[in-house]
């Protein structure tokens, strides 16, 4: 019997990140944000929050991006760096990279940047892309 499994956007998608984004001091990607985790350098976590699937072997999926650095009070490094992950995730070019899952960016479900009111020193911000992504077929 054959099976479709989804792709892992999430170490696909850090990966493409660092392949790219090289220039940033400390700069780390993840999929989820250490518990240990205080601001002491930049990160960027990609999580993927699902979504239906046509039954064969494509995927929809809404990727939340939360970017993290810097302190509330000199923002505007997390913030630049959030507009440019967008830029590079939200590019139709994502879908003809080496080895990649994406078929195609939703551009009219993509949302943000925008800064995440938190109680922290650490500045934050949200975005969210949303893929067609490919599942691999076993």
């Amino acid at each position: 019997m054959m099976s479709v499994i989804s792709p892992d956007i999430e170490q696909w998608l850090c990966d493409y990140l660092r392949d790219r984004v090289y220039d940033v001091e400390g700069l780390q990607f993840d999929n989820r944000k250490p518990e240990a985790y205080r601001g002491d350098y930049p990160l960027v976590t990609i999580r993927d929050d699902s979504g239906s699937g046509d039954g064969l072997a494509q995927f929809d999926r809404s990727i939340g991006v939360n970017i993290y650095g810097w302190t509330r009070a000199h923002d505007k490094p997390c913030k630049d760096l959030a507009r440019r992950i967008q830029a590079l995730l939200m590019d139709d070019a994502i879908a003809s990279a080496e080895n990649s899952p994406v078929i195609a960016v939703d551009h009219s479900q993509c949302n943000g940047p925008y800064v995440v009111p938190e109680n922290e020193p650490t500045a934050h911000y949200y975005l969210i892309i949303a893929y067609s992504v490919i599942g691999e077929i076993q």
